[in-house]
């Protein structure tokens, strides 16, 4: 009888053992990350970018350090972000523009192309904008029926000479220009 008694007091004390050891593991897994379906869900107004070998992390589309006594270098989000299917596979890319440099000087801008690749952000493609020009414009790109449209400053310091407006297509390998740039006259804001 003994035997029997204890048997059963075995049996019910690692069945109650299985039952923690299995309600510690769900406790201790964490639930899984909600994958990635479409670029619409990264916010790249409060993303953190590479530039020139450094990362930067974008509060609200725009970052400042100083760099010396009363001089900040600043990079920021300052067209966009547009959505369109630019490669062709029925999944929407993203453009947008990037200004970047000493705050209240002339400054460097590019426009940077994302997608998607196996749920993860990928850069498709960089294009300069303005480099060097105090001039800023009200939209420098645009994605309409596949196409990408890029307006490019020229000029040095604060003066604009002229802006260029490039059309761009993707040919399998990577966004090329369509076409001849169209010239314009400068329209700074």
């Amino acid at each position: 009888m003994k035997r029997l008694v204890t048997a059963f007091v075995l049996l019910v004390l690692f069945a109650m053992s299985g039952s923690t050891q299995s309600r510690n593991k769900r406790r201790a897994s964490a639930p899984p990350l909600p994958s990635i379906i479409t670029i619409h869900q990264i916010d790249f107004r409060n993303y953190t970018f590479p530039l020139d070998g450094k990362s930067y992390k974008l509060i609200d589309g725009f970052y400042a350090e100083n760099t010396a006594p009363g001089v900040q270098w600043g990079l920021g989000l300052v067209d966009g972000p547009y959505y369109g299917d630019l490669t062709g596979d029925k999944r929407e890319e993203v453009a947008f523009v990037l200004r970047y440099g000493q705050i209240g000087a002339p400054g460097t801008a590019e426009a940077r192309v994302y997608t998607l690749r196996d749920g993860r952000v990928a850069l498709l493609a960089t294009i300069p904008v303005a480099g060097g020009v105090g001039c800023q414009l009200d939209h420098y790109i645009k994605i309409e029926d596949g196409m990408l449209t890029v307006e490019r400053i020229y000029g040095s310091g604060e003066r604009c000479d002229y802006t260029e407006v490039t059309q761009y297509r993707w040919d399998g390998r990577g966004l090329m220009p369509v076409g001849a740039p169209a010239r314009n006259q400068c329209r700074c804001m």
